[in-house]
């Protein structure tokens, strides 16, 4: 019984000490001149920052190539980014996820801005009036959502840059008593903010 305790110990003592010394890296001595001759390592070592966006050019520039579409509205850009606004009442084909040609003209106005923005994100958010069921609703707008996120990925927009989620009807803007206001409530919402 003595032998196998003995045994196991040494036996991890061993596999510890095996363990830090996989695990050990070089002396910061060596580690300048290893990374300057290995770009991979060098690339670790230098995490690059992406510059802050220019919020009121993009915002003014988003605002000018969205003016000939209907019912678009940019939000206000303070430090953190703005919010554009794009009605859908026409913009899917009732109780689906299928983007229509109205919806697909808006959001092909502002992908080049996008595109040439790398360090901004997009979080596309969906919105539905309250006819039918809430969690119908629910689901309704993640499934927009993501479609809006799929189209603008199909049209350049790296998918790390985007993220898509659904409010359903829990966040209307207008009644929904009125056909006015239920189609005030069925949006999309494009918020902006830097890359992290």
């Amino acid at each position: 019984m003595n032998i196998s305790v003995s045994l196991r110990s040494t036996l991890l003592a061993l596999g510890t000490a095996l363990l830090v010394q996989a695990c050990a890296t070089t002396s910061t001595a060596d580690a300048p001149a290893a990374a300057a001759d290995d770009p991979i390592h060098l690339h670790a070592l230098v995490r690059q920052t992406t510059p802050a966006p220019d919020w009121p050019a993009l915002r003014q520039a988003m605002d000018e190539a969205t003016r000939d579409t209907p019912g678009v509205t940019i939000g206000a850009a303070d430090a953190q980014g703005f919010k554009i606004e794009i009605p859908v009442s026409n913009g899917f084909t009732s109780g689906s996820a299928a983007i229509r040609p109205p919806l697909a003209a808006a959001l092909d106005a502002i992908t080049p801005l996008l595109a040439a923005a790398p360090g901004v994100a997009a979080r596309i958010i969906g919105h539905t009036d309250s006819q039918g069921s809430e969690m119908v609703n629910l689901r309704l707008s993640i499934d927009r959502a993501e479609a809006v996120a799929a189209h603008l990925a199909g049209h350049g927009i790296a998918f790390e840059r985007l993220s898509a989620d659904g409010r359903g009807e829990a966040d209307p803007l207008a009644s929904n008593a009125t056909e006015e206001g239920r189609a005030r409530n069925r949006r999309v919402e494009i918020q902006l903010h830097k890359m992290r």
